[in-house]
């Protein structure tokens, strides 16, 4: 049963570099277990995708109709896929507190396959509708739900729970979130742009810079 109360949105702030900076100082000695892990969630991903493409074959353009058919393998990934990414963001909040890592442990998630499938649902649905009502609402979102998945399986939060606490925090400081994600997205596609090779430092540093720093510095230490 989900618990419905109010919770208390912490006091936080954060320096975009400094955060970014440090991120590149703790990805030294765990790059390697947090690529293996996104290395086994993309095989995974791409054997999904040809599976269920089958059944749902998707068009070349957009502007076919039966572009709802990758819509669709997209929402069907969710029960396999939802828990695998939240076993990668899980070993970066693990790492923050010291705990050691174990790229195995990414598929310790399965249990909360229904909850996390769920709000991966939401939060898709919710963000197209904000795409279409003239796309900020959707950008806000996009952002603003970003600790979902991690306040589900961290915190023990409910589905709405998660997703409205996520949201109210983010707001706070909705600009420097945005922006640090936008400054990590960016390193990631000049990683990928550097013939792949980048990505071997700007994969790890999303997932530990976002969810190893500014996940703990937010919810860590705040009773819910």
């Amino acid at each position: 049963m989900e618990n419905n109360q109010e919770h208390i949105i912490p006091e936080y702030d954060f320096d975009i570099i400094e955060i970014i900076k440090e991120g590149f100082r703790r990805i030294e000695g765990v790059k390697g277990t947090f690529l293996v892990a996104f290395g086994i969630y993309f095989i995974i991903a791409v054997a999904l995708n040809v599976v269920l493409g089958i059944f749902f074959p998707s068009p070349p353009l957009p502007a076919d109709p039966n572009y709802l058919n990758q819509q669709i393998v997209t929402i069907l990934s969710y029960p396999i896929l939802m828990p695998l990414m939240v076993g990668i963001i899980m070993l970066a909040i693990k790492y923050s507190r010291g705990e050691n890592l174990d790229f195995k442990s990414i598929f310790n998630y399965y249990h909360l396959t229904g909850k996390l499938s769920l709000a991966g649902l939401l939060i898709y649905v919710l963000t197209f509708i904000g795409i279409l009502l003239l796309i900020i609402p959707g950008i806000y979102l996009s952002v603003a739900y970003v600790f979902t998945l991690p306040l589900i399986a961290d915190k023990g939060l409910g589905v709405w729970e998660a997703m409205e606490y996520s949201r109210k925090t983010v707001t706070k400081h909705w600009f420097k979130v945005s922006g640090l994600m936008f400054l990590l997205g960016l390193i990631l596609g000049v990683g990928v742009l550097a013939l792949g090779v980048g990505v071997i430092w700007a994969l790890p540093l999303m997932f530990v810079t976002l969810y190893g720093l500014l996940y703990p510095l937010i919810f860590d230490g705040v009773e819910l």
